[in-house]
């Protein structure tokens, strides 16, 4: 060993510097080459992973219409034609009063395996609102139950987990009501069917911290569904429909209240 150094210290500069050279790239390959081929076999092994998409949710109007066809519109004291949207009569010729209307609206989603609903809604009027589950139906039920839905041209393709097939279906389209709402609890409510909400407890703190000068009628009621979980298709998407009932009293000679609207949001979250 001795002997090399000191023919390397007889070599002129300029040999010197070219060993050194060469010595020190040596020993840089040797390190870089182990180092690439770990991260190329990282690589290679990543491409042979399956890519996941990305979980989603929709929340559209029935038969996954687009959600600007989930209109409550006006509260009719009547029932309507859902077809023309114009009061029924009866044999003898006189409006049919009810208590209650129904909207129908859909959850859709790819990627994901549970979900809540959130419904928050003001307290302008003596409304009760429920959400049900409900079944897509070609023939309507035998009983108050069915909600009949009207096809829309051309409203399939906005927001939605999208079957091709409901493109080929014409006229309208049949929603049959479960007999059980859907399992939920308000969570700044003194029940579950709440005319106005608390304004003494933590609850109302949440909302408005110290503020006191709040009109009762004016807080918002949030209701929150439990984590409904269910089991997707082949193609791990889903499409799941719902049932909005807005329901009132029938006063005195079916007299109705013209109060100032509602505000009503139904949100749907992983």
């Amino acid at each position: 060993m001795k002997g090399i150094f000191r023919k390397f210290n007889m070599l002129p500069g300029k040999k010197k510097a070219a060993i050194v050279t060469a010595a020190v790239m040596t020993l840089t390959l040797a390190a870089v080459i182990p180092v690439y081929a770990w991260f190329y076999n990282q690589r290679k092994a990543a491409e042979l992973y399956k890519v996941e998409f990305p979980n989603s949710l929709y929340l559209n109007a029935a038969h996954r219409e687009d959600r600007m066809y989930f209109n409550l519109n006006a509260v009719s004291q009547y029932k309507m034609d859902p077809i023309t949207n114009s009061p029924l009569h009866d044999e003898f010729g006189k409006l049919i009063p009810t208590n209650s209307q129904k909207y129908v609206f859909t959850v859709s989603g790819s990627n994901t395996q549970s979900y809540k609903l959130q419904l928050a809604h003001t307290n302008n009027n003596q409304f009760t609102y429920t959400i049900y589950p409900a079944e897509e139906s070609t023939t309507p039920g035998t009983d108050d139950k069915t909600v009949v839905y009207p096809m829309h041209a051309g409203s399939h393709n906005e927001n939605t987990v999208f079957d091709p097939g409901s493109d080929n279906e014409t006229g309208p389209i049949y929603y049959i009501q479960g007999d059980t709402p859907l399992s939920g609890s308000y969570k700044n409510n003194e029940s579950d069917a709440p005319i106005l909400a608390k304004d003494d407890d933590s609850y109302y703190i949440e909302n408005y911290d110290t503020l006191t000068n709040v009109e009762e009628n004016d807080i918002p009621s949030y209701w929150q569904s439990e984590t409904i979980e269910f089991i997707w298709d082949l193609n791990k998407k889903f499409c799941h429909y719902y049932i909005l009932e807005v329901t009132w009293d029938l006063r005195g000679d079916n007299i109705f209240e013209n109060k100032e609207t509602d505000m009503v949001y139904i949100t749907a979250s992983r």
